[in-house]
């Protein structure tokens, strides 16, 4: 089974409704077990694991291969060429994937090409500095912005380019300031996506105080998102989330070179 040519799948988790089996712990293989362990606290450790466990089953069903042995490793990064790129599934150079996690929200998201994902919960702090870390155009808009319009703006901004960053492997540790992500229109039948940095990049409706974007490396504009389990382009089921209002604010994996709008941050992770 293979997600549609120009169709990603994404698949969303509340942490708080999974609970962890032992055999679901036995699926994780030893990296994450070992950078599980590493989490001070409890919560975070179950978010870790919870969004591993997703992550190796949903690969599982589409490669038929069992979870607890899946192997990953990593591509060149594009700028550096260094081993720390796009995460990658041994022996299946076509299936791509991407996960991101924040608080309690995980996305993954399954294409036929290069995919990226980020999702982040909005902070309950002002989110002005990260303009800073913007490409001059993304900054010269959210400049002109009155609040709570520019707050908004600043997260689609840092989730869009996160989900870029993700999709071609270069990773936040390069920086974020290479390429626009607000400015334009998108074009005439892409469905709302958007060229950035060679990717089609599009907002993703999710979860109740979260914001969530996606990025495909292809040729033409993704024709929509499946969502595996309810709801429609890319939407949880907001039946089954609780809305807890602005928190401690988002998370990320990966390189950081500016901070994530909440702060905060989790153990390395094997896969972005």
């Amino acid at each position: 089974m293979t997600p549609a040519a120009a169709v990603p799948v994404v698949r969303w988790l509340d942490t708080r409704a999974v609970t962890v089996s032992e055999d679901g712990l036995r699926e994780l293989g030893p990296g994450d077990r070992a950078r599980a362990a590493a989490f001070t606290f409890a919560a975070d450790r179950h978010r870790y694991r919870v969004a591993h466990i997703a992550l190796r089953r949903t690969l599982s069903g589409y490669t038929g291969i069992p979870p607890g042995q899946l192997e990953f490793g990593r591509e060149p990064c594009p700028c550096c060429g260094g081993p720390g790129g796009r995460p990658a599934l041994a022996g299946h150079r076509g299936l791509h994937f991407s996960l991101a996690h924040s608080a309690d929200a995980v996305a993954i998201a399954v294409a036929v090409e290069p995919v990226g994902i980020d999702i982040e919960r909005m902070p309950g702090r002002c989110t002005c500095d990260l303009a800073s870390a913007m490409h001059g155009d993304d900054a010269a808009i959210v400049g002109r912005l009155p609040e709570p319009q520019r707050h908004d703006a600043i997260m689609r901004w840092w989730t869009g380019a996160e989900a870029v960053l993700k999709c071609t492997g270069a990773g936040i540790g390069h920086g974020m300031d290479g390429f626009g992500v607000l400015g334009g229109r998108p074009p005439d039948g892409s469905g709302g996506a958007r060229r950035a940095a060679g990717c089609w990049l599009m907002p993703l409706a999710a979860p109740p105080g979260y914001a969530a974007a996606l990025a495909l490396r292809s040729a033409r504009p993704p024709a929509g998102v499946t969502v595996s389990g309810r709801g429609q382009r890319g939407a949880p089921d907001r039946r089954a989330w609780r809305d807890h209002g602005a928190g401690a604010g988002p998370r990320s994996q990966g390189r950081h070179s500016a901070a994530p709008p909440g702060g905060g941050g989790t153990a390395p992770a094997d896969v972005r």
